[in-house]
């Protein structure tokens, strides 16, 4: 900044000459502000800056010129060593501190303190991450021109998310492309989907065009990617099963939307059908509430499925066909209970009963991780044959709390009376079972739970149940998808107020530049004033 000897000393041709040091200052230092304003807004440079330059330039020539000699005066004088030890000691102070935001830029982390995590990645987002052992690289062709203002709002986001990507995991990396600045670069990949869009691409020569800009769609192609084998994931009908492809909320339209975007195929069988068979094809096959038993073609076709080596999800309806006939090849039973838990009512000091089960207490199982609350409408009971038959080892996934208790009921049974007595059996008990059973040296596996309509549309859909994420990592554990068992991306858009490009680069220059500029000069001529 330009200093001068004390105003007694100085002469009119030296006044001049720091006054034209500081309104030559103050030109530089706006027109340096106004070009950078202009570049983050993709436009050129103006008259206006150049003349701003310019005549700054000039200025402060003109105080060189005059106020040299004082200069060198005063820098020599005991006032301007200390000055000088104090420029060094702040430019010390700054440098430590770009070094600590490089190293900061280089070894990033950051804490999300929002209720919900909605700024940081998914549990199964990390898993993948972590997981990748091959070297994938995203290209981002967006553009930051303002005449495309939502394209650069996105543009913001995605560079966002991506780069959480990248601190995940040494192999994901990521670049942005203005396909409006640089046309050659989009053209020579060879893009299928008009931009904006983003390139995913492994070592092996895979390639993945996503056009949504959210967690979602990028893990869907990072999976899609590294997977080497598609999973097929087929739901039995014809048994009043809950349907994946039913748009009311009576069916599991949700669970089939996130095993869609979770790579898997989703598809429905009739054993009653031409081949009567499980296909070949077949990851998991899912046995959602069936309201009628299954028939003999039907048994064996699942049977033969289970021995040789297949995974099976089932759920049973409260007053509902048990399935002996294959609860038995699991080595469980069904019991022909309904289960209460007793709630108190806040407030009153009484307490009612509710055939609504709450689970918030998960046992160390994979296929509960992640999970928060899952809540039961109808839940019967299961028990594992004791002792277990040979080749077959059970364990608990899910069991009610003490407060819970069971009331018989049969087969067709609409309404039951909920009133405690002295006969009711007390809880916890146990309503989701893993089975592991062998067949010479395949090894079928079951998750077996005691309740259906948990799994519909209407419960699952709900954001504060996990009810959804309990059967997906279910189906995905089945699967031996270890990577997708956790909680997958959501749709839970931030709070967020939308700024323009131009109202963002204005809040920036004048929060971060304007403001502190402002205040160093008023600082300074204050200063300059008590000398």
């Amino acid at each position: 900044m330009p200093r001068s000897a004390p105003q007694q000393h100085r002469t009119r041709f030296q006044r001049l000459a720091a006054q034209a040091g500081w309104i030559g200052s103050a030109l530089l230092l706006c027109g340096l502000l106004y070009w950078l304003y202009l570049s983050s807004m993709v436009q050129s440079r103006n008259w206006m800056v150049n003349g701003a330059l310019g005549v700054g330039a000039l200025l402060l020539v003109f105080f060189l010129a005059g106020m040299g000699s004082a200069l060198i005066a005063g820098f020599r004088s005991p006032e301007g060593k200390r000055s000088i030890r104090s420029a060094i000691l702040i430019t010390a102070t700054l440098g430590v501190i770009v070094i600590a935001n490089i190293l900061a830029y280089r070894r990033h982390y950051q804490w999300d303190v929002t209720g919900n995590r909605r700024l940081s990645l998914s549990p199964v987002t990390v898993r993948v991450l972590r997981g990748l052992k091959q070297k994938i690289e995203a290209t981002v062709f967006y553009s930051d021109s303002p005449s495309r203002r939502w394209e650069a709002q996105d543009a913001q986001k995605v560079r966002d998310i991506l780069a959480q990507y990248a601190d995940q995991s040494p192999n994901f990396r990521y670049k942005v492309v203005d396909y409006m600045r640089e046309p050659d670069r989009y053209s020579s990949a060879q893009m299928t989907t008009m931009p904006p869009v983003v390139l995913i691409t492994n070592e092996s020569g895979g390639r993945e065009e996503v056009k949504g800009s959210g967690e979602k769609d990028f893990t869907g192609a990072l999976i899609k990617l590294t997977r080497k084998e598609l999973r097929h994931i087929y739901f039995t009908t014809g048994h009043g099963e809950l349907a994946p492809d039913t748009a009311d909320q009576s069916g599991m339209a949700e669970i089939k939307t996130v095993l869609t975007e979770q790579q898997h195929a989703i598809g429905s069988i009739d054993l009653m059908g031409k081949e009567r068979r499980v296909p070949a094809d077949c990851t998991v096959l899912v046995i959602a509430g069936p309201q009628v038993d299954f028939q003999p073609p039907e048994r064996k076709a699942v049977l033969d499925y289970l021995a040789s080596g297949g995974r099976v999800f089932i759920l049973l309806r409260v007053a509902g066909p048990p399935l002996p006939w294959l609860m038995k090849e699991l080595g469980i039973v069904a019991q022909d209970t309904i289960i209460a838990q007793i709630v108190e009512i806040p407030g009153t000091g009484l307490a009612e009963v509710n055939k609504t089960v709450r689970i918030s207490k998960f046992d160390p199982h994979d296929v509960n991780r992640g999970l928060r609350a899952v809540y039961f409408p109808l839940l019967r009971s299961l028990k594992s044959v004791v002792p277990a038959p040979k080749g077959i080892t059970t364990r608990t996934i899910l069991k009610t709390d003490p407060d819970t208790l069971t009331k018989p009921i049969q087969q067709g049974q609409r309404t039951i009376d909920l009133k405690p007595t002295a006969k009711d059996t007390k809880g916890p008990f146990d309503i989701a079972l893993e089975i592991d059973k062998q067949f010479g040296k395949k090894t079928a596996k079951a998750v077996v739970i005691g309740g259906t309509d948990w799994a519909s549309d209407l419960l699952t859909t709900n954001p504060e149940m996990d009810n959804r994420y309990l059967a997906t990592n279910a189906i995905n554990w089945l699967a031996s998808e270890d990577a997708l068992v956790d909680i997958p991306p959501r749709d839970e858009p931030p709070e967020q107020i939308t700024l323009s490009p131009e109202e963002r680069v204005r809040t920036f220059y004048i929060n971060l530049l304007l403001v502190p500029v402002v205040c160093f000069f008023m600082a300074a001529y204050v200063l300059w004033k008590r000398r």
